[in-house]
C-alpha cells in the first residue's frame, strides 16, 4: 500500500469479536438473566446454566425454562432480557489505546450485524457510542450485502476505505468487491466463528491479516 493521508481514509470496524470478545457479552447476558430469574422466581439457575454450557447445549434459555417449570414461551421474555441488558464488557487496553490513536487521524465508523438496541448498548458500554454506526437491523440489511458499505461511501467521502473484521464467512466479501482494503484480526479459541482458511475462498478472505489490533496503526500507514 502506498502512503496515504489518514484524514482522507475511512476506517470501518466490525464489532463482535473484533473490538471485544462476543463470549464476554454472552456471559454478561446470561448472568443478567440468572440474576433477574432468581429475583422473580426465587430460584437460582446459575449452576444449571453453567452445566448446560459445559455440555454444549445451544438452547440455554430453554433449559432455564425447564428448571423453573414454566412454559417454553417464557423463553421469549428471557431472550429479550438478554438482548436488552446493559452489558458488562470493556475494551482491552491495547484496543482502547489504538482506538484513541485512530480517532486522532482517521474517519471512523462501525458496521455490525445484530439488533439495533443490543449493538448500541454494547457500543455504549465500550465507550464507542459516539461513533457513526451502521447496524443491520436499522438498515434491514445483513452482511455480506454491500448496501451498507455503499451507504458509508455516500455518507463519508474519502480516497480510501478500510474494513476491519474477524469473520471470513461474511465480513470481507462486500468490501473486497468494492475495492476496499480489508484487514482480518486473527482470533483465538474464544472467537465464535472459525477463521480457518480451508473453509473459505479468496473472495471471502481479507487482503491482510494482523495478529493484534494494535498493529492496525502501522498497517494503515504503509
Amino acid at each position: 500500500m502506498a502512503t496515504h493521508n489518514p484524514s482522507n481514509t475511512v476506517v470501518v470496524l466490525d464489532l463482535d469479536d473484533t473490538l471485544y470478545k462476543e463470549s464476554d457479552y454472552q456471559a454478561s447476558g446470561l448472568d443478567a438473566v440468572c440474576r433477574l430469574v432468581e429475583t422473580l422466581y426465587g430460584k437460582s439457575v446459575t449452576e444449571e446454566v453453567f452445566r448446560l454450557q459445559q455440555v454444549g447445549e445451544r438452547d440455554v434459555l430453554g433449559g432455564i425454562c425447564k428448571v423453573l417449570g414454566v412454559p417454553l414461551s417464557v423463553k421469549e421474555s428471557l431472550l429479550w432480557l438478554y438482548r436488552l441488558h446493559e452489558p458488562a464488557i470493556t475494551l482491552d487496553t491495547n484496543i482502547s489505546t489504538t482506538m484513541q490513536q485512530l480517532e486522532l487521524g482517521y474517519q471512523l465508523a462501525i458496521l455490525s450485524d445484530g439488533h439495533s438496541i443490543s449493538q448500541r448498548l454494547k457500543l455504549k458500554a465500550l465507550g464507542l457510542g459516539h461513533l457513526q454506526t451502521y447496524i443491520s437491523e436499522d438498515h434491514q440489511d445483513n452482511k455480506p450485502s454491500p448496501a451498507r458499505f455503499r451507504i458509508i461511501m455516500r455518507d463519508m467521502p474519502a480516497a480510501r476505505y478500510v474494513y476491519v473484521g474477524d469473520n471470513p464467512a461474511k465480513d470481507f466479501i462486500a468490501p473486497n468487491q468494492l475495492g476496499w482494503i480489508t484487514i482480518g484480526l486473527r482470533g483465538n479459541s474464544r472467537n465464535i466463528h472459525t477463521q480457518t482458511s480451508i473453509h473459505f475462498n479468496s473472495t471471502q478472505l481479507p487482503r491482510i491479516w494482523i495478529d493484534q489490533f494494535s498493529q492496525l496503526i502501522n498497517t494503515l500507514s504503509k
